[in-house]
């Protein structure tokens, strides 16, 4: 259908649409205070767009939530950091989508440009896009696939001397057909990484799409299968 995983990349393109997820800016700022010296995460990421609508050609762009860190607040940094973070990716990508995560209460006051749409969910060509936060529209449950991000896929094993690793994939799985998803049309969903490099995965899946999965296929971002 158009879907395209970036060798090494934490991005996907469908059709003429970058799709990122989990930007987490102003995390930044929580691992300073924990000693970590850790740059301006806005401005790297403005860089990385450019770099990736270069790499993929894609001239839009879909953002699966949870652009900023902090909940429920607005943190001082993220204040300036995503305005400004929206202010230059306006002007690369013709048309912005941005799909409201649960860190991202409030993000409205932040973005103000004319090409970016805030949205609970998005449908295009029979594809959903959400969070994965919230419960899922009829609308977007009658679609043929459904991309999500919030639970930040990892894989991890633990290796022949037992030291754990712990790596960013992608999930291709299957919706489960029961409870409050039993009518659902959709049978397939991707789930994306986090784009935030500095973010570890979480123990357990959030969310009423995820804890109602099942997964059928992960593969790391240098695009190995490893089931």
């Amino acid at each position: 259908m158009g879907f395209k995983l970036i060798k090494n990349e934490r991005v996907m393109v469908f059709n003429d649409f970058l799709i990122a997820s989990d930007l987490h800016i102003g995390y930044e700022k929580k691992l300073e205070e924990s000693g970590y010296n850790i740059p301006n995460l806005s401005k790297i990421f403005v860089e990385k767009f450019k770099e990736l609508k270069s790499k993929t050609g894609a001239n839009k762009l879909i953002l699966l939530g949870d652009i900023k860190h902090n909940v429920p607040r607005i943190a001082y940094e993220e204040k300036y950091d995503v305005p400004d973070l929206f202010r230059a990716l306006s002007k690369e990508f013709s048309e912005i989508i941005l799909i409201k995560g649960n860190h991202d209460g409030n993000i409205e006051r932040m973005v103000h440009e004319d090409n970016v749409k805030i949205l609970a969910e998005y449908i295009v060509d029979n594809v959903g896009f959400t969070h994965g936060h919230r419960s899922p529209s009829k609308e977007l449950l009658n679609c043929k696939v459904i991309v999500m991000g919030h639970v930040h896929p990892t894989f991890k094993f633990k290796d022949s001397l037992g030291v754990r690793h712990n790596y960013p994939c992608w999930l291709y799985a299957k919706l489960k057909k029961t409870g409050a998803f039993k009518e659902a049309i959709t049978e397939n969903l991707i789930v994306v990484p986090c784009f935030n490099q500095f973010f570890s995965g979480y123990e357990k899946f959030m969310g009423p799409l995820a804890k109602n999965i099942k997964i059928e296929e992960i593969y790391l971002l240098n695009l190995t299968k490893v089931k």
